[in-house]
C-alpha cells in the first residue's frame, strides 16, 4: 500500500469516529507529508470537504467538494454521483447562492445518468393503487415524523403500500413501520439496479421518494432506473432532483408560487394546505408546555451548527442588542463537542458579549431545554421542519426568513399553515424588527406560549387524516394522468 493509501486510511478512521478536528489537522499537513496523486486528489478534496462541513465551515467546505467534482481523477461513476448529492444538498447551507445558480447544479446532476436504461412499464386499470415508499431512514427520524400518517392512514381499499428501507441502520422502529403497511423491503444490501428491479418486480405503480440528495442521493440512484411508471419525490427533500426519471415533486403554494416551476425537473404538486403533516414522537407524552416567558427574554435555536451562517449570527447579535439583557441559546443536532468551540470562537469574533451566548451539544433528552427559551429564531437560507414543529408544540413562537425557492420556504409554510404568519419575514430587516417586537410584548408572547400547543394540534400541519386524503387525491390524479398518456 503506498503511503498515501496509508495516510488517508488514518484520516478516515478519525472521520468515522467523529474525530473531524484530528482529521482536518491531517488533511491540512497531508500535502507535506507525502505527494498526493492527480489521479485521487478528488479523495482528498472530498475528506476535506465533509470534515469542513461536520465542524460548521461550510463555504471552504463547499469550495473543496466543487474542486473534486471538477478534477474527479479516477473517481468512479457511482461515487461522483454521490458526491454530486452532496455538493448539491450542502449548497442550501450557503448563503447568497441564486435561484440560478441552484437549479443549474442540481439539472447538471441528471446527466450522471445518461447511460441508465429504465424499466418500461404497461398501462393498466387497477383495482388498487400500488405505493412505494423509498428512503435510507425507516427509523427514529424526523423524514419518519413526517410521513408516518401516509404508512398509518392510507385508504386500504384504493392503495396497497409498501415501504421500501435502503438504510445501513434499521430496527424495532424499522420492523413497527413495515408492519403497519402491506409489506417492507430491506434493499440495504443491494446495488442501486438490483434495488430497482426488485422495486420493479413488486409491480409497483407510484413511487415516492422520500430523501432526495440526503444521504448521498442513494434512492435517487435507484429512482434513476424508473422501477415505476410515475415517481415523485419530497417530504425529506426541499429542492428538485434534477432527475429526468422523476415525474413530480410533493408541495404547496406557501413554499412553491407559480414562478416556482421553472426552477424544477418535476411537475409540482400542490397539497391545497401544508405538504407537511407532521407526527411527534413518543418522548413529547410527557413533556412540558406553555411554560411563562423568562425575563428577560431568551432567544434560541436548535438548528444544527451547519445552518448558522456568519451573517446569521450577526442578525441575531442585532436582535440582542435591541432587547436589554436578552440571552440566545445554541444547541447543535449533534453530541459532539468539537463544534462547541468552534461556535463560541465564531461567536466571539462576531461581537457577542461574553455571556450572551450558551452554546450546548444536541442529547437524546433535549426537549426541556425548549423550556429555556421564550423564541425559537430560525436559521436562513436553511431554516428549520422538525426543530419549527416541535418548538411549535412546546408552546415556543419561531421567527423566520424565507426567500424565493422552496429551500428557503418550509419554515414559512409552517407558520402559515399554523396561524402565525405574521412572524415570517422576507428579509433580514424584517425578520430583525418581528423578533424585537414579539420580545417586547410580554402578552403576546405569553398568551402565545399558552395557545400555541393547541393552535400546533388544530392546524393542518398536524391534520393527519385531511393530509392523507389530500395525498390520496394526488395519487388519483396523477395516476389517472399516466393512464390517459397512452391516449
Amino acid at each position: 500500500m503506498d503511503r498515501f493509501a496509508v495516510l488517508y486510511n488514518k484520516i478516515k478512521m478519525d472521520y468515522d469516529r467523529g474525530r473531524y478536528e484530528s482529521a482536518l489537522r491531517q488533511l491540512y499537513a497531508l500535502p507535506q507529508k507525502t505527494q498526493i496523486p492527480a489521479e485521487k486528489a478528488w479523495l482528498y478534496h472530498q475528506a476535506m470537504g465533509m470534515c469542513l462541513f461536520w465542524i460548521g465551515s461550510v463555504p471552504e467546505a463547499l469550495r473543496h467538494m466543487r474542486q473534486s467534482l471538477d478534477e474527479p481523477g479516477n473517481m468512479p461513476l457511482s461515487v461522483r454521483q454521490r458526491a454530486y448529492s452532496n455538493y448539491a444538498m450542502y449548497l442550501h447551507y450557503l448563503p447568497g447562492i441564486s435561484d440560478e445558480e441552484m437549479r443549474e447544479a442540481h439539472f447538471r446532476y441528471g446527466s450522471l445518468f445518461e447511460g441508465t436504461i429504465p424499466f418500461s412499464h404497461r398501462r393498466e386499470e387497477k383495482e388498487k393503487i400500488r405505493v412505494g415508499y423509498l428512503s435510507p431512514d425507516i427509523v427514529d427520524h424526523i423524514v419518519t415524523n413526517f410521513a408516518i400518517q401516509l404508512f398509518a392512514q392510507y385508504n386500504r381499499d384504493r392503495f396497497e403500500v409498501i415501504i421500501y428501507s435502503v438504510g445501513k441502520r434499521q430496527n424495532e422502529v424499522t420492523d413497527w413501520l413495515f408492519g403497519m403497511v402491506n409489506g417492507g423491503r430491506d434493499l440495504s444490501a443491494l446495488s442501486p439496479q438490483e434495488a430497482a428491479k426488485r422495486i420493479y418486480e413488486d409491480r409497483i405503480d407510484i413511487l415516492f421518494d422520500l430523501a432526495g440528495h440526503t444521504e448521498g442521493g442513494g434512492t435517487l440512484q435507484i429512482a434513476a432506473y424508473r422501477p415505476a411508471p410515475v415517481q415523485i419525490s419530497g417530504i425529506g427533500y426541499f429542492d428538485t432532483t434534477g432527475l429526468s426519471a422523476m415525474d413530480y415533486f410533493l408541495t404547496d403554494a406557501f413554499c412553491d408560487p407559480p414562478e416556482n416551476d421553472a426552477l424544477f425537473t418535476e411537475k409540482l404538486i400542490r397539497l391545497p394546505r401544508s405538504h407537511l403533516c407532521y407526527t411527534p414522537s413518543e418522548r413529547f407524552r410527557d413533556a412540558p408546555v406553555g411554560a411563562l416567558p423568562h425575563s428577560p427574554v431568551v432567544f434560541g435555536s436548535f438548528n444544527n451548527f451547519s445552518k448558522i451562517s456568519d451573517e446569521m449570527l450577526v442578525l441575531w447579535r442585532r436582535i440582542l442588542e435591541r432587547v436589554p439583557g436578552s440571552r440566545l441559546v445554541l444547541k447543535n443536532v449533534s453530541p459532539s463537542k468539537e463544534p462547541l468551540k468552534r461556535m463560541k470562537n465564531r461567536c466571539r469574533k462576531m461581537g457577542f458579549p461574553r455571556d450572551a451566548v450558551e452554546v450546548r451539544p444536541g442529547t437524546h433528552e433535549y426537549l426541556k431545554d425548549y423550556m429555556d427559551i421564550d423564541i425559537a429564531l430560525d436559521t436562513y437560507p436553511y431554516p428549520g421542519g422538525g426543530t419549527t414543529c416541535e418548538a411549535l408544540y412546546l408552546g415556543i413562537p419561531v421567527v423566520t426568513r424565507y426567500g424565493t425557492r422552496h429551500g428557503s420556504r418550509f419554515g414559512y409554510s409552517l407558520l402559515e399553515n399554523v396561524g402565525i404568519g405574521e412572524l415570517a419575514a422576507e428579509d433580514d430587516e424584517g425578520y430583525l424588527e418581528r423578533a424585537v417586537a414579539l420580545a417586547g410584548d410580554a402578552e403576546l408572547l405569553g398568551a402565545l406560549r399558552r395557545r400555541l400547543p393547541q393552535m400546533m394540534r388544530s392546524s393542518p400541519v398536524m391534520d393527519a387524516r385531511g393530509y392523507v386524503r389530500d395525498v390520496e387525491a394526488a395519487y388519483e390524479t396523477i395516476w389517472r394522468n399516466f393512464l390517459e398518456s397512452q391516449k
